[in-house]
């Protein structure tokens, strides 16, 4: 009997877990330059630096609004 609730609140949790409608992430080429260099300085802070693959799309993507 208590495998049965543990695999039921199992259940429940994984179903309230997947139903967020908030998206955990943004496509780059939708973010606004001020979305942009918030990430930047995100990235700048918790990474040290702008070498990985998703800053230098980032910086792309900054250069391209300027443009």
């Amino acid at each position: 009997m208590a495998e049965g609730k543990k695999t039921e609140q199992a259940a429940e949790g994984q179903a309230q877990a997947s139903g967020d409608t908030a998206p955990k992430t943004k496509k780059i080429n939708v973010m606004t330059l001020k979305e942009i260099e918030a990430k930047l300085a995100e990235v700048m802070e918790k990474q040290g630096g702008l070498t990985s693959k998703y800053a230098k799309q980032l910086l792309l993507r900054k250069k391209s609004l300027f443009s």
